[in-house]
Parts: C-alpha cells; structure tokens; sequence
C-alpha cells in the first residue's frame, strides 16, 4: 500500500490558517487574540498567524516564566514581538506554582507532575487576560503532540482556537519559515520547560521527523509494520506509538455524556 507524505508547507497554507483564526475571532465577536509564548516555534508560528489576521494591536502575547525558564526566551520572545508589533507581557507563575505544589504534591512525585501544575497555572492567566480583554486564547498545540497526549488536559491543551490542529511538529517547522519566525527561534531543541534539562523528544524517546512519519501512515491506515518502515523504526515502537494514541484520545475528545 502506497501513502502519502506529509504536505509541503506554502504560503497558501498560512494565507488559510490566517483566514481561519480572523473568522473564528470574529464568528465569536471577540475583539482580539491572547496567545501563551513560550520561546519555542509552536507559539511563535501562531502568535505571528494572528498578527497576521488581527493586526499586531490586537493580539496580547503573555510570556509566562517559572524558575527553570532560560533568560534568552524573555528576551527573544519580547523582541519578536515588537519586532511584529504585537502586545506583549510579562508575568511570572513561579508563586503560584509554589503555592499549589506545596498543597497537592507530596515530593514523591515525578517531575511531570509539576509540569501540569505549571501549564494549568499558565492556562488561569491566559484565560483571565481573555476575559478582561474580550479575546478568544489561541491554542498552540501542534497534530503530533495532540495524537501523543503530550500536553496537560486544561493547560496548555485548553483553549478557544486550535489553528495548528492539522500540522504535524514538522510541518510548524516549515510553517515557521514560511511566515519569518527568527531562525533563533526555530533551531531550538523542541522543550515544554517544564524541568531543566527536559526535551520533548528525549522524553518521547523518539525524534520529530520518526514520529511525524509514522503518525502520518498510522492516521493513512497503515499497519504496525508500515509505520515502522516509514520511520526506521522497529515494529514493537510502532505499536507503543499507536497504543498510546490509543490511550491519549481522551485528551483531545468532548467530554462524554449519556447517551453517546
């Protein structure tokens, strides 16, 4: 069985997604965009889409740092911003972080644990901004990380928009090209920061370009053995990828309700 391979991102693409989130906005008679911004590409290639649909004034970047996050983003990340004439803010979650750890964790748990805290105490700032400004939050999770579960479920998997919902982790990539994201920015090692030290694919103990092709023939129909051949995989890693999209999907469904 022949699949395909993955889309070649263009500027027809970004034209869409910009189109996208404008109507979106405006279908929800919102008056702007909140994004959470982070360092990394994800929520660079959105928070430009929508300075791009919006117009930079009416989109609200909020850089959310803890104790671990490097200096360099803060910096980065202010600069892009002006740079494409998006509000940009600054505020630190390292407070309450600390107030619902030293409530909910015992100190045996692992880091993930505190990560999820992390990405929930980001997800009450971004929807608090949303509320007092009338905007919608603009999600950044890209189609790899969404099949993964790799996100928290009400943090940083919460939002009003999901742009990236059909784009694999390296179609951002391209997409980030495509619509002038720094290369300073795209040519960081992929990390939710959520520890130091912490990379997204030492932890899924795959790279990028694998899971991309074997996710695209997996969601083609593609067996076990196709997934492990697109990606040079061995079979046994092609069922735990696909088992554990499995066990994810609760992740990204609609609540279930009797009935259904």
């Amino acid at each position: 069985m022949a699949f395909k391979e993955l889309h070649k991102i263009t500027r027809a693409d970004a034209d869409s997604l910009t189109a996208f989130i404008k109507e979106s906005v405006e279908k929800a008679h919102a008056k702007g965009a909140v994004v959470g911004i982070s360092g990394g590409v994800d929520s660079a290639v959105v928070a430009k889409l929508c300075a791009d649909a919006l117009g930079g004034e009416n989109v609200l970047c909020v850089f959310m740092p803890t104790a671990v996050t490097p200096g360099e983003d803060y910096v980065q990340t202010k600069a892009m911003c002006k740079s494409w004439n998006i509000r940009y803010k600054a505020i630190s979650i390292q407070s309450a972080v600390d107030a619902f750890s030293g409530m909910l964790l015992t100190g045996k748990e692992a880091p993930l644990e505190k990560g999820n805290i992390m990405a929930r105490c980001r997800m009450i700032v971004l929807y608090d901004k949303a509320k007092k400004e009338d905007y919608l939050v603009i999600g950044t999770t890209n189609r790899s990380e969404l099949l993964m579960g790799y996100m928290t479920k009400f943090g940083d998997g919460a939002e009003d928009v999901m742009p990236m919902y059909n784009l694999y982790k390296t179609q951002v990539w391209e997409m980030a090209k495509v619509v002038g994201v720094p290369d300073e920015i795209i040519e960081k090692v992929p990390t939710a920061g959520l520890w130091e030290g912490q990379t997204d694919e030492s932890e899924m103990g795959i790279t990028y370009l694998d899971l991309d092709k074997a996710l695209n023939v997996m969601e083609q129909g593609g067996s076990d053995a196709d997934m492990a051949a697109a990606a040079n995989i061995s079979e046994a890693k092609a069922k735990e990828l696909r088992d554990q999209v499995g066990r994810m999907m609760h992740k990204h469904s609609p609540a279930m309700i009797p009935g259904q």
